[in-house]
């Protein structure tokens, strides 16, 4: 086929494409109208679970799983904003690794809302603020977060969802390592980082933020260098193996 041709086709099956979602997100509005008259709650992660294993069981490529897991990830992330209203309370500020965990989770379509700590997600969803929340639970170093088994324990919340999340973390910088004598960053990445910064830098200050977007947002100050998140394609990658780590997050409601 010539590029023309190619091209033609393309378009053919875009148009397809389109009228097969909107019939497919028909059917998802109307079982939506279902469960709200049944009292029923609209979001349903066992069934999301089933929607990924059976596409996938149907992939032949060249989409990977994972590029298809995304794709329908926000196929029902659309279908879910046209069924309701829905907010996504999460331990903030934007762009931490908790955001990233309920974007995972939820698709970009739903509203979000920062939350300063993880006692005001339990909040915002208890007082029906927020539809669902997103908290830290625990990470592959550091071990639970007691604070949100804590908040779990006293609160009538319940999990229904985890999510297991791949970070990694980049040491940024605007002069040499010589020059470095001060770093940002949050105290769980300090936990994640503790031997790697005591090997390079074993005679820095260590200043404690709140998240590491804080850190990043003080990283214009030219006296400072400071560890940081990395979000996928947005961040360099030159110490991606050596600082890895996967950590859980629940979703309460």
């Amino acid at each position: 086929m010539s590029l023309s041709e190619h091209r033609q086709a393309i378009d053919k099956l875009d148009a397809q494409i389109v009228r097969l979602l909107n019939e497919r997100t028909r059917h998802v509005l109307a079982i939506g109208e279902i469960k709200l008259a049944a009292g029923e709650e609209i979001y349903a992660p066992h069934r999301e679970r089933a929607v990924f294993d059976r596409v996938c069981g149907h992939n032949a490529g060249p989409i990977t799983n994972d590029q298809l897991r995304a794709i329908y990830r926000e196929i029902m992330s659309s279908a879910l904003a046209l069924e309701k209203t829905m907010t996504i309370a999460y331990f903030g500020p934007e762009a931490t690794f908790t955001h990233q965990a309920a974007i995972q989770r939820f698709g970009s379509s739903l509203r979000y809302s920062a939350q300063k700590t993880i006692a005001d997600v339990f909040s915002e969803v208890a007082k029906n603020r927020a539809d669902y929340g997103v908290v830290p639970v625990e990470n592959s170093t550091e071990g639970v977060v007691t604070h949100t088994l804590d908040m779990f324990v006293d609160s009538d919340l319940k999990v229904v969802s985890q999510i297991v999340l791949p970070v990694s973390h980049c040491f940024v910088s605007r002069y040499s390592k010589d020059k470095i004598q001060r770093i940002f960053v949050h105290p769980q990445t300090l936990g994640q980082c503790r031997n790697w910064l005591h090997q390079n830098f074993p005679n820095a200050e260590i200043v404690e933020t709140g998240s590491n977007a804080v850190s990043a947002e003080c990283a214009a100050n030219p006296s400072y260098r400071h560890i940081v998140q990395r979000e996928k394609g947005k961040m360099p990658r030159a110490l991606k193996d050596r600082l890895r780590f996967w950590p859980h997050w629940r979703v309460s409601g």
